[in-house]
C-alpha cells in the first residue's frame, strides 16, 4: 500500500474513534484518539519532510590508483533540518571490481553489487564512513546511482530519491618491470639510444664546427661560413622526435565479433603499461595506440610519441579508459599511423594473435625504416607466420605475463 493511502486509513480511524467517543461520551477512547491523531500527524510529517534537506555524497580519497592497490571512500549523509531521522538507508551500487572486504555485499549484476547502509540521525546533524576498497582490475569505476529511503518509527510511511553516480575513479593497469612480464631487461627493443644519435633533426641546430671531407653540402652554415672566412657546417641535436611507438591490439580473435579473451586484454594493457613507464625511465620519447574504444575519450587510443611526466600520466590514463568493442583493426590503425612516424621509430606491436592481415602491416611497418618488436600474450603452442627481420616474443602461458599479471 503507498503511504498516502496508509496515511488515509490511519486518519479515517482517527475521526471513526473520535465520533465513537463523543457518542459514548468516553474520555479513554477520546485519549485514544488524540495519541493515534498524534502519531498520524508524526508519521505524516516524517513523510512529508524526511527527504527534504538530506544530501548523500561520496568521494574517493584520490581519483586515480593502480590495480591491485587500495582507495579510501567517504560516504556523507547530512541532515540539514530540525526534524530528526529514526531511520535512513542507503542502497549504493559498486562495481564488483572495487573490492570492499569489510562489509557484506549483495549480488546485483554480474559487474556490480550492492551495499546497503543504515543510519539515525538528529536535528542539524552530519555522518560519515570511511570504507578502504581494493582496485583490483583496471578501468574507470563509478559508484551509485544511490538510492535513499527514509521512513518513520512506526513502519508507516517510506520515501526514496534517487543519487546520481559519483566521480570517477580511474584505475591505471599494474606497471611491472620488463624482466616480470617476459622481456629482457636489457635493451628490450634494440639499441635506441645509439640510434637517437644517429638521426639527426635539421630543425635542432646546436652549433657550428669547420667543415671536414665527406660533410653533406645541406648542413653548410653559410652565414658562419661568410663571417670565419671559412666552410662552416651545422651541429644537430639528435632527434626530439623518435623514440618507440606502442601498439595494442584489443582483439583476441582475428575478427572483433568472435568474441574477447578479457586476460588477454589485462595482459596487453600492462605489457603497454610497462613498456611506456620502461621508456620514461630511459628518457626515450613514447606514443600509444590502440584499437579499442576509449571511454569518453573516443573511437580509438592515439598519442603520438612525446616525453614528459604529462606523456606518461596521459598514456596511463588512456589505457585505463581503454575498453572492447571497436571494430577497427590494428592493421587498418597502423596503415594511417605509421607513415606518420617518423624514420627510425621503433614499433612494438602488443597482441595475442597474428593473422595475416597484421603480418603484413608488421612487415610493411619493418621495411619502411621503422624497426619492429612484436610480443605476443598467446600461448607458446600458437602458430606465428614468417616475419623476417621482426623481433618477437612469447610472454604468454602460467610462466609468464599471466603468472604475474592475472595471479588474484
Amino acid at each position: 500500500m503507498r503511504p498516502g493511502g496508509r496515511s488515509g486509513l490511519v486518519w479515517l480511524g482517527v475521526a471513526g474513534l473520535l465520533l465513537l467517543a463523543l457518542w459514548l461520551r468516553s474520555g479513554l477512547l477520546l485519549l485514544v484518539a488524540a495519541l493515534v491523531a498524534l502519531v498520524a500527524a508524526l508519521v505524516a510529517l516524517w513523510d512529508r519532510y524526511g527527504l527534504s534537506r538530506l544530501t548523500y555524497d561520496r568521494r574517493f580519497e584520490q581519483g586515480r590508483c593502480f590495480a591491485g592497490e587500495t582507495v579510501t571512500l567517504t560516504v556523507s549523509l547530512t541532515n540539514r533540518k530540525l526534524l530528526p531521522l529514526t531511520q535512513v538507508v542507503v542502497d549504493e551500487s559498486v562495481p564488483v571490481a572495487l573490492r570492499l572486504a569489510s562489509q557484506k555485499m549483495r549480488f546485483q549484476s554480474r559487474a556490480r553489487e550492492r551495499l546497503r547502509l543504515r543510519f539515525s540521525m538528529g536535528w542539524y546533524q552530519r555522518v560519515e564512513r570511511r570504507f578502504t576498497l581494493q582496485a583490483t582490475r583496471r578501468g574507470v569505476y563509478r559508484l551509485g546511482p544511490a538510492a535513499v529511503t527514509t521512513g518513520d518509527p512506526f513502519g508507516w510511511a517510506e520515501r526514496s530519491m534517487e543519487v546520481p553516480p559519483s566521480d570517477a575513479l580511474l584505475v591505471y593497469p599494474r606497471v611491472l618491470p620488463l624482466e616480470e612480464v617476459g622481456l629482457p631487461a636489457r635493451r628490450p627493443f634494440g639499441d635506441l639510444a645509439s640510434r637517437d644519435r644517429l638521426f639527426a633533426d635539421p630543425l635542432r641546430v646546436a652549433g657550428v664546427r669547420e667543415y671536414r671531407p665527406g660533410d653533406p653540402l645541406n648542413q653548410v652554415h653559410w652565414k658562419a661560413t661568410a663571417a670565419a672566412g671559412r666552410l662552416q657546417v651545422k651541429l644537430l641535436d639528435p632527434s626530439a622526435s623518435l623514440g618507440i611507438a606502442i601498439f595494442l591490439n584489443t582483439w583476441s580473435f582475428d575478427r572483433f565479433w568472435e568474441g574477447d579473451d578479457t586476460d588477454a586484454l589485462e595482459a596487453g594493457a600492462t605489457l603497454a603499461a610497462s613498456i611506456l613507464h620502461w621508456a620514461h625511465e630511459e628518457g626515450l620519447p613514447a606514443g600509444l595506440y590502440a584499437n579499442g574504444l576509449v571511454y569518453e575519450w573516443g573511437f580509438s587510443l592515439r598519442l603520438p610519441p612525446a616525453r614528459g611526466e604529462g606523456v606518461l600520466a596521459q598514456g596511463l590514463e588512456g589505457l585505463a579508459r581503454l575498453q572492447t568493442g571497436s571494430p577497427q583493426p590494428l592493421w587498418e590503425l597502423m596503415a594511417l599511423e605509421v607513415p606518420a612516424l617518423p624514420y627510425g621509430t621503433s614499433l612494438v606491436v602488443i597482441t595475442r594473435q597474428v593473422g595475416a592481415e597484421l603480418a603484413g602491416a608488421v612487415l610493411r611497418a619493418q621495411r619502411s625504416g621503422r624497426p619492429v618488436t612484436l610480443v605476443v600474450t598467446a600461448a607458446a603452442d600458437v602458430a606465428l607466420p614468417e616475419l623476417p627481420g621482426v623481433t618477437v616474443y612469447r610472454v604468454g602461458g602460467e610462466e609468464g605475463l599471466h603468472g604475474a599479471v592475472l595471479a588474484r
